[in-house]
């Protein structure tokens, strides 16, 4: 009988203990996200006070950069060269855009040419949690024209658990981490 009692108190503690380490999990992660975040606007915006096109100085760049991880190439480059030119700091520092991931971050930059558009899927990937497929397809069916076509506020599927197991699936995040 009082091992009974001991096991369901050892499996509440268990749960107990898994959900904290779940939980600060998640904020770890969001604190390296949102530092990573910051770190590629600050690259970006390096970049942008010196950037001639033509003399393959983010190239340059890149290969010299190589030691801290494939985070770096090129291609992610020009990422944070136009991530520091569509954004503010300020809307950085005062808006989601550092609590969402860098692949949804690219997504909207790519797909979005107008910087209110962006904010608005910016604010709806943080708030309802879209991972990318899903802030693909909210681009795809045109979620934020709608949305200024009919103010009523429709409520469209909450997926945290994405968001979460973007950021932690993000390899961007591992990278950077080295």
């Amino acid at each position: 009988m009082k091992t009974e009692i001991i096991e369901k108190d050892y499996i509440k503690d268990l749960n107990k203990i898994k959900e904290t380490i779940r939980t600060n999990q998640y904020k770890a992660m969001v604190v390296v996200n949102s530092t990573m975040i910051m770190t590629y606007y600050e690259i970006g915006t390096i970049i942008n006070e010196r950037k001639v096109w033509g003399n393959k100085y983010i190239e340059k760049l890149s290969n010299d950069l190589k030691e801290y991880g494939t985070g770096y190439s090129t291609r992610n480059l020009h990422y944070m060269r136009k991530f520091a030119e569509v954004f503010l700091k300020d809307e950085i520092m005062q808006r989601p855009v550092a609590q969402i991931s860098w692949r949804s971050i690219i997504t909207i930059m790519s797909k979005c040419k107008d910087h209110n558009k962006a904010l608005w899927y910016v604010e709806e990937v943080y708030k309802k949690g879209w991972g990318k497929d899903f802030l693909n397809n909210q681009i795809a069916m045109k979620s934020y024209e709608r949305s200024l076509i009919n103010p009523i506020k429709t409520e469209v599927i909450e997926k945290r658990d994405d968001l979460v197991n973007e950021l932690f699936k993000d390899t961007y995040v591992f990278d950077f981490l080295d």
